[in-house]
């Protein structure tokens, strides 16, 4: 058979490079730029001896014509937000809010039939024209009520705690034919005290109860303040009875603390069986709590008895004592800077008296 011709054969596509084989080539173009240029150490060159030979050669540089082509990415740059400021912040939220409401009320008033709202309602939202212009002349500003809470009342159980000197201060005190004693004037004001304060602190109001040398009295502040005693169980030789109330010689008596003064004497004067004597004395008009207190809390001091002849009524029903004493301190304290005209259409309503205009107390010095 004749040989074939080897140029008749077909060619085989040359293979193409590897990875390995690109990367080499790579870092030889590297290593000789690095050699060609000034200053350049001769580290090069050996890193180019030792990189091992690889068969044909791989141009990694592109095409003449491509030299001068050069391709400029755009730089994306990113503008920062203007801060807002506090007053666009402001009155954009009241703009939101004003939208909010006109829209909400445009809904309310076409998709709500006025027949399921209650007509009482309607006609307290309505405005009468005449009305208003018949009772301008008596329209006056309604201040809201204060809260109990807010109401603080100071009660003082008499000769309770230390006395002057330090020691214990009983108070009067009641004895037999054999000299002891039975009955002193702390104990039967220390129990009508704490009804009083029971019972106002259940209404919600702010109630502290004192002793008599209490060091909370330096300055004290409150919207009243009563002091609980009784009389002494001396033995005058005659009938001495009644109870009596007073106040500082230092407060006129027109102002709060004779309005006080006149509620604690009516209300416990209507309730008590005792008629209400004015042997008032210094011990009572000097009393050393209105040295200490604040000059704009109003006082007062309520002797409830004399402990030998109104003995029955000191001891028997101290709910009695304590009732009167709690309706006093309500008439002042919920009626306290009223007219005399207002006190008057109330007078009949209340479930304690109301004195119309606190009067003078005449006073008889011992």
């Amino acid at each position: 058979m004749p040989e074939e011709n080897s140029s008749d054969q077909p060619t085989k596509p040359e293979p193409e490079p590897s990875a390995s084989a690109i990367f080499v080539a790579m870092m030889r173009q590297a290593a000789a730029k690095a050699v060609s240029k000034p200053g350049a150490s001769g580290d090069g060159s050996a890193a180019l001896q030792a990189a091992p030979e690889i068969e044909g050669e791989i141009s990694l540089e592109p095409p003449p014509a491509a030299h001068d082509i050069r391709r400029v990415r755009r730089r994306l740059v990113l503008r920062r937000p203007h801060p807002a400021s506090m007053a666009g912040g402001f009155f954009g939220a009241i703009f939101v809010v004003v939208v909010s409401t006109a829209l909400v009320a445009t809904l309310l008033m076409f998709f709500i039939n006025p027949e399921f709202v209650n007509p009482a309602v309607v006609r307290g939202l309505q405005l009468d024209g005449e009305g208003l212009v018949a009772n301008a002349a008596d329209a006056r500003p309604t201040p809201a009520g204060t809260p109990h809470w807010l109401r603080r009342i100071g009660i003082i159980s008499g000769h309770r705690g230390k006395g002057a000197t330090g020691g214990r201060d009983p108070g009067a005190i009641c004895q037999d034919e054999y000299g002891n004693p039975f009955l002193t004037e702390a104990d039967i004001n220390f129990a009508v005290a704490t009804r009083v304060v029971a019972s106002l602190e259940s209404m919600n109001y702010a109630v502290e109860l004192l002793d008599e040398y209490d060091p909370r009295l330096h300055d004290y502040r409150a919207d009243a303040l009563v002091s609980l005693h009784a009389n002494t169980c001396y033995d005058f030789g005659e009938y001495v009875s009644g109870f009596i109330v007073a106040i500082s010689e230092a407060r006129p008596d027109f102002g709060e603390d004779a309005f006080l003064r006149e509620c604690i004497g009516e209300n416990f004067g209507a309730q008590v069986p005792l008629p209400r004597s004015y042997n008032i004395t210094d011990d009572m008009t000097q009393y050393h709590a209105w040295r200490k207190i604040h000059p704009l809390t109003p006082g007062t001091i309520l002797e409830m008895g004399y402990m030998l002849a109104d003995r029955e009524v000191l001891t028997e029903d101290p709910d009695r004592l304590a009732r009167a004493v709690i309706d006093g301190i309500l008439c002042f304290i919920e009626n306290v800077g009223k007219p005399r005209a207002q006190l008057q259409a109330e007078q009949g309503a209340a479930s304690y008296a109301i004195p119309l205009l606190p009067t003078p107390t005449p006073i008889f010095r011992s």
